[in-house]
């Protein structure tokens, strides 16, 4: 067998074993072909036989090649890959220029990131006397961090709760997808319409009838939870994503009263955007209310720090908790142990707290500015309007939507459609979702003016008369 040989002699293993397995996969050595004796083609090539038989192993070990007995080594059968032609993959790939307003929601304020100080515990938990920040960490979650935040949730949320309640994730689909594995595949989820879970497929895809239901005036309408026979429902009641109303009392005892009737219910309370209200009292948790412990609650780090942080939480009632202590305990948490120490010591500094009032001074300041700018534009509603770091608004019939759209994208500015989040994706062209928090005054004015300019540009012909 001839091979072509480098004259550097180093890594000599390596080159015979690809020049053999290329010769393979590309036909030169067929199906059934011996190959040489070890003896030989170390002569043939003058390397020894012990390297050759390295090679020769590792082959037969990967099912390039096989023995048989007193005969040699002979060539496998090997399919050919299958390559498809990328040209078709490629055109579909988004090509669009990069944003430059961008009006999402899952921004932060990155000029406002309290860089020096978590900078700080990020270095000092990285501490050799603490070598358990090395293991793959408890299933829960890091227990201080645990702690601190079941005294935050106490003194900022009035829930009460043990930490060993609290479990830690890397986000709050990752904790849904827990909970889906709890609780039992007949279980029926029910979600708000518009939600927030309609807009994330995470949430839905596998399940298999998920149910939506309707918001009015006190928030979401429970009324038809019992015909359709759902056992969870998952909301947004602090704030309802997107369309912003606030869930009255009335609603969550109606809520609680529904859960409580069963010991199969339970109401997941997605707390979004609880630290951000800006004038008056935030409203009562759900899970502060919770007597019976039917609420499942979620929160999570991403909008009061930075998105890449990547720390949710959760907490169980205690026969789920029971649920998920024998079925999970030995699996590893999936955020990083001196991550979470970081934040538990940020937390118990009080440098979190200051962090986020700092914050709500900063974010209340954007909210007037935006909402007086967009109150100047005849074409624009605002079917609800409370404080929030999100805005739903309404365009008016006049606009062509689909002009009005392109003409957004041409000048590089992204607005949320509200028929992402709806479960049928249609129904309301009209409105849209404006975050605000990670654009600086500035950008969210000339964000604005481009706004006009779209809309401006896109009224419908028919009324241009």
């Amino acid at each position: 067998m001839y091979l072509n040989l480098p004259k550097n002699k180093k890594f000599l293993y390596d080159k015979i074993y690809e020049i053999i397995k290329n010769k393979i996969i590309k036909g030169e050595i067929i199906e059934e072909e011996k190959l040489p004796s070890i003896r030989n083609l170390s002569k043939d090539i003058n390397v020894s036989i012990n390297t050759v038989k390295k090679v020769y192993y590792k082959l037969e070990e990967e099912g390039y090649i096989y023995v048989k007995d007193k005969s040699g080594f002979y060539c496998r059968k090997i399919d050919d890959l299958i390559i498809l032609d990328k040209k078709n993959i490629e055109e579909k790939i988004d090509t669009s220029q990069d944003i430059k307003y961008d009006f999402s929601i899952s921004g932060v304020d990155y000029e406002n990131f309290p860089y020096k100080i978590m900078q700080k515990y990020m270095r000092e938990s990285i501490d050799k006397n603490d070598i358990k920040i090395l293991d793959k960490g408890s299933y829960k979650g890091y227990e201080p961090l645990r702690n601190a935040i079941k005294i935050y949730l106490k003194n900022s949320r009035n829930i009460e709760t043990n930490s060993r309640n609290i479990i830690i994730s890397s986000s709050t689909e990752h904790l849904f997808s827990i909970i889906k594995k709890l609780l039992t595949d007949q279980t029926l989820f029910a979600f708000e319409n518009p939600g927030y879970a309609f807009g994330n497929k995470f949430y839905t895809y596998d399940l298999k009838n998920p149910i939506p239901l309707e918001l009015d005036q006190e928030g979401v309408k429970i009324d038809k939870l019992v015909d359709l026979n759902a056992l969870c429902l998952f909301v947004t009641p602090f704030y309802q994503f997107p369309m912003g109303t606030v869930m009255s009392i009335q609603r969550r005892i109606e809520l609680l009263n529904w859960a409580s009737l069963s010991k199969d219910r339970y109401v997941i309370e997605d707390d979004y955007d609880s630290e951000f209200k800006f004038t008056g009292y935030p409203t009562e948790s759900l899970k502060a209310m919770d007597k019976n412990s039917d609420v499942i609650y979620f929160g999570n780090f991403s909008k009061l720090l930075a998105p890449s942080l990547r720390i949710s939480y959760m907490i169980l009632p205690d026969d789920l908790l029971e649920k998920y202590e024998r079925n999970f305990k030995g699996l590893s948490n999936t955020v990083s142990t001196f991550v979470q120490k970081a934040l538990a010591n940020f937390i118990k500094s009080g440098e979190f707290e200051k962090h986020i009032n700092r914050m709500k001074n900063i974010y209340f300041k954007k909210f007037k500015f935006i909402v007086r700018k967009l109150e100047e534009i005849e074409e624009i509603s605002f079917p609800q309007k409370v404080d929030s770091l999100n805005l739903l608004i309404k365009i008016d019939e006049s606009i062509d939507i689909i002009k009005f759209k392109k003409i957004l994208n041409n000048k590089s500015l992204h607005l949320i459609d509200l028929n992402k989040f709806t479960y049928k994706k249609n129904g309301k062209e009209n409105y849209f979702i404006l975050g605000f928090a990670n654009l600086s005054i500035e950008e969210i004015d000339q964000g604005i003016e481009i706004i006009k300019f779209a809309l401006k540009n896109s009224k419908n012909n028919f009324l241009e008369s």
